[in-house]
């Protein structure tokens, strides 16, 4: 736990020194900037959004999700469990025990909110009780009075707002209209703080993520480590499996950041966890990926929590350390079962960011030709340059091989998987639903074969409005069809099939995804071209 608290003060630390940064080279620029009004404005947003936020997010759940407030005998006689660990850890710390709200939803999920300590909330959805047993169920609230005990309100809006500051310098210097020599200055430091809100916006994120680790810490203190990691694949598994309608997903999506785990990274683990129970070692295979795919920590920059594979890997360690019971999901076993290589896969994660970055480099450099040329409208081929660059990777990121007969179970279970290089692949099952329930233009779908489910992508030539009017024309005759789908696996925070052919007896689909948004590529293309030729 201490090396998670040091890493939470170095964040804000160096998000403190970078907006103090910023802002003595904005006076050293411009003599005499005031920027107070700004800067003290951001301040009294923030901290009135802050005081009253509680109130807010509990007038939305009232309205929205129809929560119950439990009083405290309620709750000790419908909940003794969740009772019983409340009230010791407020009766510890010396702040009085939080309030506990239920919402009849079947989606896993808890989190909390409120100001300090002794404001505090803690929400449950009834989907904790029917998902999880008791044990589990007190780890999930001690992970979220730890985020009441570490004070994570407060430090998380400290950090937003030093990041938000930073925006708003760079706002201001970008509108200053001083002397040219000062409005050169002003341009300069303008452009060091958005760099800055770029990397205080990422190091935000990294807070974050440190938090989860040490409210799932402060959980393992009390509870055994693994009722936490047991809970967190439950919550997956319940998330995949409850229903999906507005009022849940207006519900996971409102509270993301703050639930016990992000939902869109649950609801990708949760479609393998379903095969679990044919499969027992489904989960921790795939699981894999999370911890040892070097593509994995890139995916995790733009998470406010972290990969669930992570955070069962170091609730593990606690339980090793304390001399516990260990997880159901056995990942060092599965990491023996893969012969699991880190060498080669950071040989290959390096050689697939070549893929990505080459076509970037090669239409840099074009346009930097282009400019120092005697004719700097030169640089407009620099579009065409990158497309041309990214045409020539076409046969590496989507392999023209023949598909292999695969099953969700194995493909998920690949540690070597990429997002960027497909695995052709073809898949025998049913196409249950759109992936976007509700959804009456949503072209993607979910795909089951026996051993699990997985989203399957679907990218027209004709970018956006292609997807848009084959999702509503044609696939849902599709819907609750037997069938094939052949395509290209990916990895990232789940698993997908970016679609070749979908061929049930509905009738058959076929996608050109390695063409998919051409048309606009080539759209820009022309019109750099034709700026060339008349000017």
């Amino acid at each position: 736990m201490g090396k998670l608290v040091f890493a939470s003060l170095v964040t804000l630390s160096l998000l403190t020194a970078m907006l103090a940064g910023v802002i003595i080279a904005a006076f050293v620029a411009m003599g005499s900037l005031d920027l107070a009004p700004a800067l003290t404005l951001v301040l009294i947003i923030n901290t009135l959004i802050f005081v009253v936020s509680p109130w807010l997010t509990d007038l939305m759940l009232k309205w929205m999700n129809r929560v119950v407030w439990l009083d405290d005998a309620t709750l000790e006689a419908r909940y003794p469990h969740v009772h019983a660990i409340v009230h010791d850890v407020a009766r510890q710390y010396g702040f009085k025990a939080p309030s506990v709200g239920i919402i009849p939803d079947r989606n896993p999920t808890a989190f909390t909110y409120g100001l300090f300590r002794s404001s505090a909330r803690i929400v449950l959805t009834d989907g904790i009780s029917e998902f999880l047993t008791e044990e589990e169920a007190r780890a999930v609230v001690a992970h979220e009075l730890g985020h009441i005990v570490h004070m994570d309100f407060l430090v998380m809006t400290v950090a937003g707002t030093l990041v938000q500051m930073l925006y708003v310098i760079y706002s201001a210097l970008g509108r200053n209209s001083g002397s040219s020599r000062k409005k050169g200055g002003a341009a300069a430091v303008g452009m060091v703080a958005y760099v800055m809100y770029i990397i205080g916006t990422y190091l935000l994120l990294y807070l974050s993520r440190t938090r989860e680790y040490l409210a799932d810490s402060f959980s393992a203190e009390r509870i055994e480590a693994r009722h936490l990691a047991n809970a967190l694949v439950k919550v997956a598994y319940g998330i995949a499996e409850a229903a999906d309608t507005d009022a849940s997903r207006e519900l996971l999506a409102s509270t993301r950041h703050m639930g016990v785990m992000d939902y869109k990274g649950a609801s990708h683990l949760g479609l393998v966890v379903e095969a679990s129970k044919t499969f027992p070692d489904a989960t921790a295979d795939a699981m894999l990926f999370e911890i040892y795919n070097p593509w994995a920590r890139l995916v995790e920059l733009n998470s406010t929590h972290p990969l669930t594979g992570k955070r069962t890997e170091a609730l593990s360690a606690i339980a090793r350390a304390k001399g516990q019971a260990f997880p159901d999901i056995d990942i060092e076993a599965a990491a023996e079962r893969a012969k699991v290589d880190p060498a080669a896969l950071r040989t290959k994660f390096w050689r697939e960011v070549g893929v990505v970055v080459l076509p970037a480099i090669v239409a840099l450099i074009v346009g930097l030709w282009g400019i120092t040329s005697s004719t700097p409208a030169l640089a407009l081929f620099a579009i065409p340059a990158g497309i041309i660059a990214w045409l020539a990777f076409v046969p590496i990121t989507y392999p023209a091989h023949t598909p292999v007969d695969e099953t969700i179970v194995s493909l998920m279970g690949d540690v070597a998987a990429s997002p960027v290089v497909g695995r052709p692949v073809r898949l025998e099952g049913e196409v249950i639903g759109r992936a976007d329930a509700g959804s009456i233009v949503g072209e993607d779908t979910i795909f089951a074969d026996g051993t699990g489910r997985i989203f399957v992508d679907f990218r027209s030539l004709l970018g956006p409005l292609g997807d848009a009017w084959t999702g509503w024309a044609r696939i849902k005759p599709h819907i609750g069809q037997k069938g094939q789908v052949t395509g290209w696996f990916r990895r990232s925070m789940g698993g997908v099939v970016i679609m070749k052919e979908l061929d049930t007896p509905a009738g058959r689909i076929r996608a050109y995804p390695y063409f998919a948004g051409l048309g606009t590529a080539a759209f820009f293309a022309l019109i750099a071209g034709l700026i060339y030729l008349f000017t």
